[in-house]
C-alpha cells in the first residue's frame, strides 16, 4: 500500500480507531491497560486526534499494536505532522519542508515576519490584534500559536508589559485581548500583522461568506514564508477556491471578496476556482511552482451571510477616503454581525426611558450610547467598523455620508452626552423635556435602521 508522506499522524489514529471500531475511551483504556500507564486517557487521545500533541515514540510503539498499524507508518505520520507549520486559521498541508530546521522551530525567528523573535509571538500578536473585539483564553492563544501554554503565558507577560495586550481574569481563568489604547505601537502593528500572519483570517473571512465555498488553499511566495523558507516578502497573494462538483460560484460574490481582502491586505490577490478534491492541485493555484507548500485556510463563515450587493450609496466616495486614511476599516466574521448592536441599543433605549423623569442626564447619556450602537450596526451590517485611531466624530460622519442627515443625530447626541461629562459646566445637565425629545429620536434611528439594513450589502 503506497504511503502518503503528508498525512498527519492525527489522521492516522482516527482513521484506525474508526477501522476498528473503538471509541476514544475505548483505545485510551487498551492503551493504559497494555502499557501500564493510567496517564492515558480520552483528553489525550482526543489532542491526539485533534493535532494538538504528538504521541512520543514510546507511546507509538503501543499504539501500533492497539491499532495494527505498522510502527514505520506512525513514525512517518508524525513525522509529517512536525513539519505541519500550525497558525491560527492556517496549516501547511503539502509540501512541507522536509527538516524543522532552526527557522520554523516554535521558538526560532518566523521567516514570513522576521523582526520577531518568535513565531509564538507573531502568534500571538496576529490572534489579538486582528480580533480586537473579543478576549482570548492561554489555551485558545497556544492553539493559534502552535505553542505551549507555557511558552505562550511568557510571551503574553511580556506583551502586557509593554502595554500591547491587557488581561483580566475570569474565575480562575486568564484571559488577554489587544490594547486599543495601547498607544502609537498599536496601529502600526495592527497593520503589519493585517499584512503578513494576518492573511489567513481576512482570505478565511471574505471568502469565506462566498455561498459555495468549501476549501481555500494558499500558495505562492506567502505560503513558503508561512511554512518557514527563508526569502522576500510576498507581493502577492495566490489562493485557490474549492467548490463541490457541479455547482458554479457567484461571480460577483468572488470579485467582492477579492476587492475586499486586496483593500484589506493592500497587495494584489490571484485566485482561481477548482472543484473539491481530496487533495489540492498545486498547479492551479495562480504563479504556484510544483513542489512548494501548499497552507490550507479554514473558511470563516458570517453568522449571517452579508449580502453581496445592496442598496447604492451616495456616500460611497466618503467612506473610499475614510478607508484610505486608516479611520475605517473593513472587518468580517463575528464583527460584521449587526444583531448584537441593535439588540444591546434597544435595551438602553428601554433603560432610558424609565430615567427620563427621575433621572433625565442618564437617561441622555444611554440614548446616546444607543445612537452610536445604532451607527456601528450599519456599519458592521457592510463589513466595516472605525479603526482603534479614528477621532470620535468618524462614526457618525460615515453613516450620516450614507444614509441622510437623519442619522447627524449620532454627532449631535455624541458632542451632547460630552458636554455631559463635565459637571461643573453650565451646560451639564438634561431637562426631562430634552430627554423624552431625543428618546423619540433615536427610537426613530433604530426604526429606520432595521428597515434599511436587510438591504445592504458589502461595501466594496
Amino acid at each position: 500500500m503506497e504511503v502518503d508522506f503528508n498525512q498527519p499522524i492525527s489522521q492516522v489514529i482516527r482513521a484506525a480507531r474508526r477501522n476498528r471500531q473503538l471509541s476514544q475511551y475505548s483505545l485510551a483504556r487498551e492503551l493504559a491497560t497494555i502499557s501500564g500507564r493510567p496517564t492515558i486517557t480520552r483528553d489525550l487521545v482526543a489532542r491526539w486526534e485533534r493535532g494538538h500533541q504528538i504521541p512520543r515514540l514510546g507511546t507509538r510503539q503501543w499504539l501500533a499494536v492497539v491499532l495494527q498499524v505498522p510502527q514505520e507508518r506512525l513514525d512517518i505520520a508524525a513525522a509529517a505532522a512536525r513539519r505541519r507549520s500550525r497558525l491560527g486559521h492556517a496549516v501547511v498541508t503539502e509540501n512541507a519542508p522536509a527538516g524543522p530546521g532552526p527557522a520554523r522551530r516554535a521558538q526560532g525567528t518566523p521567516a514570513l515576519l522576521p523582526v520577531f523573535r518568535s513565531r509564538v509571538q507573531a502568534g500571538i500578536l496576529a490572534a489579538t490584534l486582528m480580533n480586537p473585539d473579543r478576549s482570548f483564553s492561554l489555551t485558545e492563544l497556544a492553539e493559534h500559536a502552535g505553542s505551549s501554554l507555557a511558552s505562550v503565558d511568557k510571551e503574553n507577560k511580556l506583551l502586557e508589559k509593554a502595554g500591547i495586550l491587557t488581561s483580566r481574569r475570569e474565575g480562575t481563568i486568564r484571559l488577554m485581548r489587544a490594547n486599543c489604547d495601547g498607544g502609537p505601537l498599536a496601529g502600526p502593528l495592527t497593520e503589519l500583522m493585517r499584512m503578513t500572519y494576518g492573511v489567513p483570517q481576512v482570505v478565511g473571512e471574505e471568502f469565506g461568506c462566498v455561498p459555495g465555498v468549501v476549501r481555500i488553499v494558499l500558495g505562492g511566495v506567502w505560503a513558503d514564508r508561512f511554512a518557514g523558507i527563508a526569502g522576500s516578502a510576498p507581493e502577492s497573494i495566490e489562493l485557490l477556491v474549492a467548490k463541490p462538483n457541479g455547482r458554479t460560484l457567484d461571480a460577483r460574490a468572488l470579485a467582492t471578496a477579492a476587492k475586499r481582502t486586496e483593500e484589506r491586505l493592500k497587495r494584489p490577490v490571484h485566485f482561481a476556482v477548482a472543484a473539491i478534491e481530496p487533495d489540492p492541485d498545486t498547479l492551479q493555484i495562480p504563479r504556484q511552482r510544483p513542489g512548494h507548500p501548499v497552507v490550507e485556510v479554514a473558511p470563516i463563515r458570517p453568522r449571517v451571510v452579508p449580502q453581496i450587493a445592496g442598496v447604492e450609496l451616495d456616500g460611497k466616495e466618503v467612506i473610499a477616503q475614510l478607508l484610505r486614511i486608516g479611520q475605517l476599516e473593513m472587518a468580517m466574521g463575528p464583527a460584521a454581525n449587526s444583531q448584537p448592536f441593535l439588540e444591546l441599543a434597544a435595551r438602553h433605549i428601554a433603560s432610558a426611558e424609565c430615567l427620563t423623569e427621575d433621572s433625565p442626564d442618564s437617561s441622555f447619556v444611554l440614548l446616546s450610547q444607543a445612537a452610536h450602537l445604532i451607527g456601528s450596526a450599519m456599519l458592521a451590517q457592510q463589513g466595516l467598523r472605525t479603526s482603534a485611531a479614528a477621532p470620535d466624530h468618524v462614526l457618525g460622519t460615515a453613516v450620516t455620508a450614507q444614509f441622510g442627515h437623519q442619522f447627524s443625530q449620532i454627532e449631535a447626541l455624541r458632542q451632547r452626552a460630552k458636554e455631559l461629562q463635565l459637571p461643573t459646566s453650565r451646560d451639564s445637565h438634561v431637562i426631562p423635556a430634552e430627554a423624552k425629545t431625543y428618546l423619540g429620536t433615536v427610537r426613530s434611528l433604530l426604526a429606520t435602521a432595521t428597515e434599511v439594513m436587510p438591504k445592504l450589502g458589502l461595501f466594496s
